[in-house]
């Protein structure tokens, strides 16, 4: 085997095309999630206009004891789930993507009609304009949704109209994660019996399905724009986004899980609420700082591993320019090829042995620069030495362009890269002595 180069050349190549792959299978779970968000949705909003139609409770609310979807808010829902699917559908027709947007604008005036009758007190009459509410809260008007429900279902309308449309897709994701918030603590709310974060008033409540429904929706709009935005940054191959994994859901998650374990001990009686809260300080501040910590070790991790590398590149660059400065004070002529037999090198004493500058040479086939043989050998057996990978040898008697003789023997030697695949050749021409001093002397005395 020959000379090993110090760069994997195949790695190189490899590289780029496994890296679309990836990317491919990210994009392909991601729309399945999605697709299975907007899926999960659909069910719970025909559930909930299925429990009104027959007047069945559990049908509309998931559980007889807590609120159910509002009629509107399954509309609402409904149209949204179908954007979600238009939005990571692999090819959309500009025909599916014009309903999609119809959809969300749908879904944007129900929640618009919703929040102006209670900010203005308004009738409006779409309430129970399809069914009527037999479940209504004490002092609430009947079928009206609540009003952080709306408000989550107009934030996701925006969004959905916003990634349709190939638009702002941070602010899009901004309003997702805003109306995820809502649905997550209400979910939590009702995890840990703790009623302040899901009746924000003693007749305006949101329930399960409608909660459930907010939280699937924007992990759907979400899982839509995944090389976007505040996802495309949660979701890279880099630092930024390893840090955004790791800190985001514990900076959202932590906060909201202790309180809620604060507030149930507090109702429980099992600590006194000023207790609860001191807990609550105390147990995120500690979270919080044990997951800086581990991430700040291994950042510094990856920085030892950078400055190692950096110093191994730079002695590597030393080592290429030594070897480089070497072949060029060569007094033997030194030419290298790739694997296809083009010239790669071509060092000073080529230049004056061959007779043809280097920039005349690299990239040009060996048949067409290096045909120093009468029988035209060398082509072939370059070709050889790619091949199998073994030395050989050539003497050689030729005339240079500029009609200088030159005698010397050729050495055909592979150069394989770290894996041991053969990329290409190296071609070192040893000028007979004897005949170069003869051919020395008489220069000097012509």
């Amino acid at each position: 085997m020959g000379p090993e180069l110090g760069v994997p050349l195949t790695g190189r190549i490899a590289a780029p095309s496994m890296l679309r792959f990836a990317e491919t299978q990210r994009d392909r779970v991601l729309r399945r999630v999605a697709r299975g968000c907007a899926s999960a949705t659909v069910v719970l909003a025909l559930g909930a206009l299925a429990g009104f139609a027959f007047e069945i409770r559990s049908l509309a609310s998931l559980n007889p004891d807590f609120s159910p979807m509002k009629p509107n808010s399954a509309f609402a829902v409904l149209a949204l789930s179908y954007a979600v699917f238009v939005l990571v559908a692999p090819a959309r027709q500009h025909s599916r993507a014009g309903w999609a947007r119809l959809a969300a604008l749908f879904a944007l005036a129900i929640a618009s009609a919703t929040l102006a009758e209670r900010v203005f007190s308004w009738e409006l009459g779409i309430d129970e304009l399809v069914f009527r509410d037999p479940w209504p809260n004490p002092g609430a008007t009947p079928g009206r949704p609540a009003g952080v429900s709306s408000l989550a279902i107009a934030m996701l309308a925006i969004a959905l109209l916003l990634a349709l449309r190939g638009l702002a897709y941070t602010g899009a994701q901004a309003l997702a994660i805003a109306a995820a918030c809502i649905g997550g603590l209400a979910l939590i709310g009702y995890v840990f019996g703790a009623r302040a974060l899901y009746a924000f008033k003693s007749y305006s409540q949101v329930g399960p399905s409608s909660a459930f429904s907010l939280l699937l929706l924007s992990i759907g709009t979400l899982a839509g724009m995944p090389d976007r935005g505040i996802t495309g940054l949660a979701l890279a191959n880099s630092i930024g986004g390893a840090l955004t994994r790791r800190l985001v859901p514990v900076a959202f998650g932590a906060p909201l899980l202790l309180a809620s374990l604060a507030q149930l001990a507090s109702q429980r009686g099992i600590v006194r609420p000023e207790l609860a809260m001191a807990l609550f300080v105390v147990a995120t501040i500690a979270v919080l700082g044990a997951v800086i910590l581990r991430t700040a070790h291994s950042i510094h991790r990856l920085d030892e591993i950078r400055s190692r590398s950096e110093a191994l590149l730079r002695e590597s660059s030393s080592r290429v320019r030594h070897l480089a400065a070497i072949v060029a004070a060569a007094e033997s002529a030194i030419v290298s090829f790739d694997s296809l037999g083009r010239v790669v090198t071509w060092n000073p004493r080529a230049e004056q042995l061959l007779g043809r500058r280097a920039t005349d040479a690299i990239g040009r086939h060996a048949s067409e620069v290096f045909a120093l043989d009468r029988e035209r050998k060398l082509p072939g057996l370059l070709e050889e030495v790619v091949r199998s990978a073994e030395v050989r040898r050539l003497e050689l008697d030729f005339q240079t362009p500029r009609g200088r003789r030159v005698e010397g023997v050729l050495t055909l030697s592979p150069l394989v890269d770290r894996e041991r695949h053969t990329v290409g050749a190296c071609a070192v021409l040893e000028e007979n002595r004897d005949t170069s001093a003869e051919r020395a002397r008489a220069d000097r005395e012509a």
